[in-house]
């Protein structure tokens, strides 16, 4: 698995280290272990932009149903069908990641409201 950029707990606007703990325990927040570590536990970045941070991403979370870490990553960085071929964190923040074509559905999800497209990502899930 190929982690992109992550944070540790500090970054999360000086907030402790029990707090995101917590948040991560209600399901708000998940974290990665890379493999052969036992501790220092990192959050991708992703879950901290605009647009994803808070409510819809503890939304789609909870319709993940308390994924494994491995296969939330997974889940909000691939490739996904029922999202006209976004990722789901393009889908959350309407806009596209890297330059490629997209399809007609991709653009008509992108184009919708922002409470829309978390619904989108949710059902995906």
């Amino acid at each position: 698995m190929i982690l992109g950029n992550c944070f540790r707990p500090q970054a999360l606007g000086g907030i402790g280290d029990e707090t995101v703990r917590q948040r991560e325990w209600a399901g708000e927040l998940f974290s990665i272990l890379r493999p052969g570590r036992k501790r220092g536990r990192e959050y991708p970045a992703f879950q901290a932009w605009a647009g994803i941070t808070g409510e819809p991403l503890r939304q789609v979370l909870k319709a993940l149903d308390e994924p494994g870490c491995a296969e939330a990553y997974a889940f909000f960085t691939s490739l996904n069908d029922l999202l006209g071929g976004l990722t789901p964190i393009e889908a959350m923040l309407g806009k596209i990641g890297s330059e490629r074509d997209v399809d007609d559905d991709a653009r008509r999800l992108l184009s919708t409201s922002p409470s829309d497209r978390t619904e989108a990502v949710s059902h995906a899930a």
